[in-house]
């Protein structure tokens, strides 16, 4: 047997034995594997596969615990990334806009002229037809008109058409202005106010309304859009 057969075969025997040359082989092909992984997973944390010195002889347990390393490293970067991506939805959402504020009638009376914002209806006062942007109720005398819902008086003031005003901003953003107001009203700007709390008085001071005696022009506005106030009554 010629001395160089004699030295391949003990090396390879050498490699062999115990089941090195498997274990060895098995090792490097996670190396790779992992490596390649790595490469095409951008964003992901680089992951290095060291093999102590003490553990050169046993191959199978570096190989076990590799496994255990790259299953721990590829589930919390998974984690990871879903928590990221559920926080940037719920950026992208914004906040969850409040419902409709419930409303109560702001003053007892019967309806004179209701809502009409595509039908023109008559004027008697202004004799033309014209759209009519609230609800007329009409009263017996001059009554308690109360805040249809809890709010802020955004402003109170006199309008040359409509007369005795007074305005109230609501939660939703929706803002109610009650005119035709007579005296002085019962509430001034800033003020807080409860739903059923008395704001003024039904009346007839509203000059292109003036025919209709007293009453409440009542109103409902939203980033500058007429409501038609029917559709938010609850009571």
């Amino acid at each position: 047997m010629s001395k160089f057969y004699r030295n391949r075969t003990g090396f390879l025997s050498s490699l062999t034995k115990g089941g090195g040359l498997y274990a060895a082989l098995g090792a490097t092909a996670l190396i790779a594997v992992s490596l390649i992984a790595l490469l095409f997973s951008p964003g992901e944390p680089a992951l290095e596969v060291v093999v102590p010195s003490d553990t050169v002889g046993n191959t199978d347990s570096v190989v076990t615990d590799s496994l255990t390393e790259l299953s721990s490293v590829s589930l919390t970067t998974s984690d990871s990334t879903d928590d990221s991506s559920q926080g940037a939805t719920e950026d992208a959402s914004g906040t969850i806009p409040e419902e409709d504020v419930g409303m109560i009638l702001p003053v007892s009376g019967t309806v004179g002229t209701d809502f009409s914002l595509t039908v023109p209806v008559f004027s008697e006062t202004m004799n033309d037809w014209r759209v009519h942007q609230g609800i007329d109720f009409l009263t017996e005398g001059q009554i308690d008109v109360v805040a249809v819902a809890d709010g802020v008086v955004e402003q109170v003031y006199i309008d040359e058409l409509m007369g005795l005003t007074v305005e109230i901003v609501h939660a939703d953003g929706t803002i109610s202005v009650y005119q035709s107001l007579s005296g002085e009203a019962a509430v001034i700007g800033g003020q807080e106010v409860r739903q059923g709390d008395v704001i003024g008085k039904s009346g007839n001071s509203a000059d292109c309304e003036c025919l209709v005696g007293d009453h409440l022009h009542f109103a409902l506005v939203r980033e500058g859009v007429y409501l038609d106030p029917n559709d938010r009554f609850t009571s």
